[in-house]
């Protein structure tokens, strides 16, 4: 772990308080069932803009598990359901993170004032980026990792 992780927890955590009204409750635990998650994301998310997107376990602390942008965040979160229904390699370690709740914030990126970091840009690849790069020095089981091609 980062020799200043505990700062790192503190910008994360700070970020994600100040955007608490983009938390929507996404999974009760168990087993996935995709189609009720995405009918529930639809009924949540009536308008569809591009999001930085950040799946959370729904205990306090709240801590990262993925975190990711999109310009459309229903569409990519099928996409992702699939991948982990359909047994694909990269959604192996999901199966654990889902036998708990999960929450999930979509922060619309007309809607993000400020960086996670002070004084960093805040474009939605700017902020994605610095999201993964708090949460993977703050927390060592986050799912993904800074740099990774999609």
């Amino acid at each position: 772990m980062s020799p200043d992780a505990e700062r790192k927890r503190e910008l994360l955590q700070v970020w994600l308080a100040q955007r608490a009204i983009f938390q929507l409750p996404f999974h009760a635990g168990g087993s996935p069932d995709a189609a009720m998650i995405l009918a529930d994301l639809r009924t949540r998310l009536p308008r569809i803009q591009e999001s930085v997107y950040i799946l959370v376990q729904r205990s306090a602390p709240t801590i990262p598990l993925y975190i990711g942008r999109a310009t459309n965040p229903l569409s990519r979160w099928q996409s992702h359901l699939k991948g982990h229904r359909n047994g694909l390699p990269r959604y192996a370690r999901w199966t654990a993170f889902f036998e708990q709740p999960l929450d999930l914030f979509v922060v619309p990126v007309c809607e993000m004032y400020g960086p996670p970091i002070p004084f960093f840009p805040v474009t939605a690849g700017a902020v994605e980026s610095q999201l993964i790069s708090l949460g993977q020095d703050a927390y060592p089981g986050l799912l993904n990792r800074e740099g990774v091609g999609r």
